[in-house]
């Protein structure tokens, strides 16, 4: 028996879908028909008839230059669409090991699952969980009944419909096709297996790609053992209506964090004079390396943590100018050779533009301590792994 569903907006809300999915498919017993992911330009959800025309459609539209008909279909927001298989992006490893099964997709046309049957010899029947509304079910691992008022009003808060996974389980057809699967609330779980299980799903769930690795390794070396990690995100929807709030929000975090069990000490004014008088990041780079050895200074002082900032901003230092002259050990990916040659080549291959953010989530994943933008799932991806690195 088989399961797949229809995938939505950017790359880290896609991860969460996938998470979603693969949870379901392990609780049904079924081989999770995986579709590719989108690493291009972030799409919008629709209800399920339309959705699956636009990932069927929309593309093909785009590249015949089908005007009209993109228009009729709503298709602007796949003319940045660029769909990969799922485990050249993510380590899926972890949840193979679980024996959870996936397959991928070879595409998004609706005659996918006439040919997948045909092809594998099976009986065509589909049962569609069908997705009309925005928030349209919850699915759950437990009879919400049995809860106290306080969690049922939680539950049927948002979704207008939940649906039981044993309601799932006895469904006899060979495919079973899901709308949305996005949304950290999409299922609400109770046995400590399902919460064991989605909480090491998050953790272990990484980017997978050998530039990726080694391009982060080699900064994370460089910021050696102990750094603190930031990420500050702005550039779009509702984080750009509240980027002055969210970096303020950030700041006091980070100060917050840093200040506890410090002392400050007299000698920090020259210290913090002498790094914003390097001529060079790489001369104030091995200032800022020299007194993360254990140096007494730099365990009484916060100023002078070593600090990496991942951040969407295409000029961090004019646009978060309080923070890099507050912390004078603050870095970006753009501060290191590596990460300069990599933001400078063409892109040629679909997966350079996300290589970058990539880069910067795994070395701000490797961080003592890190501190997000609210409500971001890129910031939730780094603090699951950040977790899964402290725990090794």
């Amino acid at each position: 028996k088989y399961m797949t569903y229809l995938p939505h907006s950017g790359l880290h809300n896609q991860r969460i879908s996938l998470i979603n999915a693969m949870i379901i498919a392990h609780a049904l017993n079924r081989t999770l028909l995986m579709p590719e992911l989108n690493i291009g330009s972030a799409t919008f959800w629709a209800d399920s008839n339309e959705l699956a025309k636009q990932l069927e459609l929309c593309p093909t539209y785009i590249k015949q230059n089908k005007k009209e008909a993109s228009r009729r279909l709503r298709c602007h927001v796949y003319r940045n669409y660029k769909p990969l298989p799922v485990e050249s992006i993510f380590d899926l490893s972890s949840a193979h090991a679980l024996d959870i099964y996936t397959e991928q997709r070879s595409d998004m046309s609706r005659d996918y699952i006439h040919r997948h049957a045909s092809a594998h010899q099976l009986n065509e029947t589909v049962y569609s969980v069908q997705d009309p509304f925005r928030y349209s079910y919850q699915i759950h691992d437990h009879d919400p009944n049995l809860y106290a008022f306080a969690q049922h009003e939680e539950m049927n808060d948002k979704y207008l419909e939940h649906i039981d996974l044993n309601e799932l389980r006895s469904r006899p057809e060979t495919y079973m096709v899901f709308g949305s699967l996005f949304g950290t609330s999409r299922l609400q779980l109770h046995e400590p297996e399902m919460l064991w299980l989605r909480e090491y799903l998050h953790r272990t769930t990484a980017l997978n790609h050998p530039e990726i690795k080694h391009s982060s390794q080699k900064i994370i070396q460089a910021l050696g053992d102990r750094y603190t990690s930031v990420h500050l995100r702005q550039g779009d929807g509702i984080f750009q209506k509240m980027a002055t709030e969210t970096i303020a929000q950030v700041e006091s975090a980070l100060l917050s964090n840093l200040t506890m069990g410090h002392v400050s000490n007299n000698n920090t004014k020259q210290v913090v004079q002498r790094l914003k008088s390097a001529t060079s990041v790489q001369e104030r780079l091995k200032h800022c390396q020299s007194l993360q050895g254990g140096a007494v200074l730099h365990q009484q002082d916060p100023q002078l943590e070593m600090i990496y900032l991942a951040t969407d901003a295409t000029n961090p230092q004019q646009e978060f100018p309080h923070m890099f002259d507050r912390y004078p050990c603050l870095f970006t990916l753009s501060d290191f050779y590596n990460a300069k040659i990599l933001l400078q080549r063409k892109r040629h291959d679909k997966m350079d533009s996300l290589l970058p953010p990539m880069i910067d989530a795994e070395i701000a994943s490797h961080a003592n301590l890190f501190i997000g933008t609210p409500k971001s799932t890129y910031s939730a991806y780094v603090r699951y792994r950040n977790q899964h690195y402290r725990v090794l």
